[in-house]
C-alpha cells in the first residue's frame, strides 16, 4: 500500500510523452514561465513539476499545454484536490512506475553534488519504503542543476530549472526541462537546454 503522501497520485496513464520541469520558482500570481518552455513543451500528454513552484499559477499556466501532475517543495502551497501532492507521489504510465520528490535526500538516503551518491546495497530497498513500492523513474530537483543517470535499473532525472538554472550555466541562459517517453512500458529520457527566443512564433 502506498503511504498517503504518495497515494493521491498515483494515477493509471495510456503511453506518453510527459515533459518533466522543477524549480520554476515563479513570482506574482505565477504566470511567468518562460515562452520558450512553454513553446516546447507542446505535444506534451502531461507535464511532472518537481516541486519549487512558489505560487499556485505556474500549475495553471502549464496547464494550457497539457495536464500537470506536481509535488511540493519546502516554500510551496498546498492545495486540495489530486494535482499537487505533499511531498511524494508515483504515476503509473504504461506499468512504468514514476516515483516523484522535490528533495532526493529527504526522504531518500541519496547525496547529490555534480552527480548521486547512494547508499550500500539494492536501491529498491531504499526506493520500496518512501514511495511504498518499487519505482523504475525518481524525478526529482531542489539542485537546479540537470541529471540523468540509470543506477541498478532505475532512472534518476533532475530536470533543473527552466528559468533559474544551476551555476554550471552562464548567466544569462533560460534554462532546461526533461521529456520521458514511455512506450510499450520501455522509458526513455532526453534533456533540454531552452534558448532564449528560439522557435517562438
Amino acid at each position: 500500500m502506498l503511504p498517503p503522501s504518495a497515494r493521491p497520485g498515483r494515477v493509471r496513464l495510456g503511453g506518453m510523452r510527459i515533459g518533466v520541469v522543477s524549480d520554476t520558482h515563479a513570482q506574482g500570481d505565477g504566470w511567468d514561465s518562460p515562452p520558450e518552455l512553454l513553446h516546447a513543451l507542446r505535444g506534451v500528454d502531461l507535464i511532472l513539476h518537481c516541486g519549487d513552484l512558489d505560487a499556485l499559477g505556474v500549475l495553471d499556466h502549464l496547464e494550457t499545454v497539457a495536464p500537470v501532475l506536481a509535488v511540493r517543495g519546502y516554500p510551496d502551497p498546498h492545495e486540495d484536490g489530486d494535482r499537487l501532492a505533499e511531498m511524494l507521489r508515483v504515476v503509473e504510465v504504461e506499468g512504468v512506475r514514476i516515483g516523484m520528490v522535490h528533495d532526493p535526500r529527504w526522504p531518500l538516503p541519496l547525496t547529490f553534488t555534480h552527480t548521486l551518491g547512494f547508499p550500500p546495497g539494492p536501491v529498491q530497498d531504499h526506493l520500496r519504503p518512501r514511495f511504498g513500492t518499487e519505482v523504475n523513474v525518481v524525478c526529482f530537483g531542489d539542485t537546479h542543476d540537470e541529471y540523468i543517470g540509470w543506477y541498478q535499473g532505475v532512472l534518476f532525472l533532475n530536470p533543473g530549472s527552466p528559468s533559474r538554472p544551476g551555476m554550471r550555466h552562464a548567466p544569462d541562459d533560460v534554462g532546461t526541462f526533461a521529456i520521458l517517453d514511455v512506450h510499450q512500458g520501455v522509458v526513455s529520457a532526453e534533456l533540454h537546454k531552452l534558448r532564449r527566443g528560439q522557435h517562438l512564433d
